[in-house]
C-alpha cells in the first residue's frame, strides 16, 4: 500500500475509534482525543489483569470481544496467543475491522470479525474461555439479558467494562402497600441516544439503561457468576475511571 492510499484509508470519514499505525508516520484518525486516553486506561486495567489470570500466554484459549468496534483488544488478545472472534452490529465496524487485520497480516484461522447482535447470540455454552464486553452494557434495552448470554458462553472469565451513573445511594420505593418501603442499592438511568442513527458508538435501540456498580454487581451475580470484582484505576489513568462514572468489573464462572 503506498502512502497515499494509506492517507486516504485513513481520512476516509467517519473518524476512528481507534488509532491504528499504518507506518510512515500514518495513523488512523480518533473520533475525539479523550478516547486515547480511555483506550490506554482500560488497556491498563484490564489486560495485566489478563495476564495475572491466564500466566504466560492466552495460547490454546478462545476468546469472545463482544461489541469489538475495529478490533483493538481483539488484537490484545490474538497477540498473546488466544483464538479470537470479534463481533459488532455494525457493519462499517466490521470492514475496518477486517481491513486493519488484512493490513496487518494476523491469522484468520485465529482471528475473525462477523457483523452480529449479540442479543442473538447462539454460541454454545461454555464456548469462550474469556469475554469481554467493553463499552455495550449502557447502550442495550435489555443489559440483564446480555450478561446472562455472557453467562451461558464463558467457561471462565468475563470483564465488563461500562459507563455508570453516580447513584451511589439507594434508593427508596414502595413496595406493595402504602406501609412498606425498600432500599435499593441497584439502579438504572433510562436515556434515549438521539443520534442512533448517526452516531456509531450509540445504542440501535430506542433506550439505553445506564446502572450504577452496584446494579452491574447484581447483574453478575444474578447471571449465576460466582465471584464478581472490581478492577479500580489506579493513578493517572483517565478520570472518568477514577471518578467512577466508567468502571471494570470481572465476573468468575
Amino acid at each position: 500500500m503506498t502512502i497515499e492510499e494509506k492517507k486516504n484509508w485513513a481520512n476516509t470519514p467517519p473518524a476512528w475509534m481507534y488509532e491504528f499505525d499504518l507506518g510512515d508516520g500514518i495513523k488512523t484518525p480518533l473520533l475525539n482525543e479523550e478516547l486515547r486516553s480511555v483506550h490506554w486506561s482500560r488497556e491498563q486495567m484490564i489486560m495485566p489483569f489478563i495476564d495475572r489470570l491466564f500466566p504466560g500466554s492466552l495460547a490454546g484459549k478462545n476468546c469472545l470481544d463482544v461489541a469489538c468496534n475495529e478490533g483493538y483488544f481483539s488484537h490484545l488478545l490474538y497477540r498473546r496467543g488466544a483464538a479470537v472472534r470479534g463481533i459488532d452490529i455494525r457493519e462499517l465496524n466490521i470492514q475496518r475491522a477486517q481491513a486493519v487485520q488484512t493490513y496487518y497480516g494476523l491469522d484468520p484461522k485465529r482471528l475473525a470479525f462477523s457483523v452480529e447482535d449479540f442479543l442473538h447470540n447462539q454460541d454454545e455454552s461454555d464456548s469462550y474461555d474469556l469475554t469481554l464486553f467493553l463499552g455495550l452494557l449502557y447502550h442495550i434495552e435489555n443489559p440483564m439479558g446480555a450478561i446472562r448470554i455472557l453467562h451461558r458462553i464463558t467457561k471462565s472469565i468475563c470483564i465488563v467494562e461500562t459507563q455508570l451513573t453516580r447513584q451511589n445511594s439507594p434508593i427508596v420505593s414502595g413496595w406493595g402497600h402504602v406501609s412498606a418501603a425498600k432500599e435499593l442499592p441497584a439502579s438504572l438511568a433510562v436515556l434515549q441516544e438521539e443520534d442512533m442513527l448517526e452516531n456509531r458508538l450509540a445504542s440501535l435501540g430506542s433506550l439505553s439503561f445506564i446502572p450504577n456498580a452496584a446494579a452491574v454487581r447484581q447483574f453478575l451475580f444474578s447471571a449465576g457468576f460466582s465471584q464478581v470484582l472490581q478492577i479500580h484505576a489506579q493513578p493517572g489513568l483517565n478520570a472518568q475511571y477514577a471518578n467512577q462514572d466508567r468502571g471494570v468489573f470481572v465476573g468468575i464462572k
